[in-house]
């Protein structure tokens, strides 16, 4: 199921500069979908959280949503994240309705990010990564692999 790519390095692939991951896009897709599928959502979250914490947001900075506009920078986002990550994740997942799926993970992914890092909401700006990838995780697995309807 894993995509066997080499991993990046030196230069970053310009999403994997957006979302500000340490390494290439397909690095990040094949870690999302090495493992448990039970755990894809979960993994996610956990590696998205994490290294958007250390980043300071990440695509959601406070200055990024000042600069742009909120609907701007939902619209960037959830392209980056839509065609470059949930679709060939998805794929590779075996996953059905793949173009709604990743428009749900997308958009999932869109309001965390306005929210703790953007606007800063309390209390999901001072969350812990554990709490937030408990609290998020069984909707992102849904959305993933779940059923999410007709």
């Amino acid at each position: 199921m894993a995509r066997r790519e080499e991993p990046s390095r030196g230069i970053l692939d310009p999403v994997a500069k957006m979302l500000r991951l340490p390494f290439g896009t397909p690095e990040f897709i094949d870690r999302i979908v090495t493992g448990s599928v039970n755990q894809v959502g979960r993994r996610t979250l956990r590696m998205l959280i994490t290294t958007w914490d250390a980043a300071g947001g990440g695509p959601f900075a406070a200055s990024a949503l000042g600069s742009t506009g909120l609907a701007k920078t939902a619209e960037i986002v959830q392209s980056m994240f839509v065609g470059p990550v949930f679709n060939p994740v998805l794929k590779m997942l075996g996953a059905d309705k793949i173009a709604i799926r990743a428009s749900l993970c997308a958009s999932q992914l869109v309001g965390l990010g306005i929210l703790r890092y953007g606007i800063r909401s309390e209390p999901m700006h001072s969350m812990s990564v554990d709490q937030l990838v408990d609290a998020i995780g069984p909707t992102m697995q849904r959305y993933l692999v779940g059923d999410i309807g007709k």
